[in-house]
């Protein structure tokens, strides 16, 4: 019992002592896609949509963003797509660096706790860095 103890404090000191390695490695100089998906909580209200897709133009005034584009889902008849979301948005950033300035925001904050948050059934986020 003694060794099964040791040995799980061994590996938790393991992961303890390289977390801050591993939180570095998410830092990237290369360019950044941060791609929200958004179910709505009334499906395919084209209201709704329309006023996500224009509420997420006022986001590329903050300082970081790139590009952005919004729009609706593109309905598919291939299996692996999915096309059960109602809104995509896709953002560029220079930076990871850019991404986490832009996650705080006031103008973004204000968005998605104002307009997204009371609209959606579920988000899902994507974020990639580009070679």
């Amino acid at each position: 019992m003694k060794k099964k103890y040791k040995f799980i404090s061994f590996i938790v000191l393991l992961c303890l002592l390289t977390s801050p390695v591993i939180a570095e490695n998410n830092i990237s100089k290369d360019p950044v896609y941060h791609v929200i998906l958004v179910w709505l909580k009334t499906y395919r209200n084209q209201e709704r949509i329309n006023k996500i897709i224009e509420a997420t133009k006022e986001l590329k005034n903050i300082p970081g963003v790139l590009e952005i584009n919004a729009g609706k889902v593109l309905r598919s008849s291939r299996v692996i797509v999915d096309d059960t979301f109602d809104v995509g948005i896709i953002m560029k950033f220079a930076s990871s660096e850019d991404l986490e300035n832009y996650l705080i925001h006031p103008l973004h904050v204000k968005i998605a706790n104002e307009v997204i948050k009371p609209l959606a059934n579920r988000v899902v986020v994507y974020d990639t860095i580009i070679k």
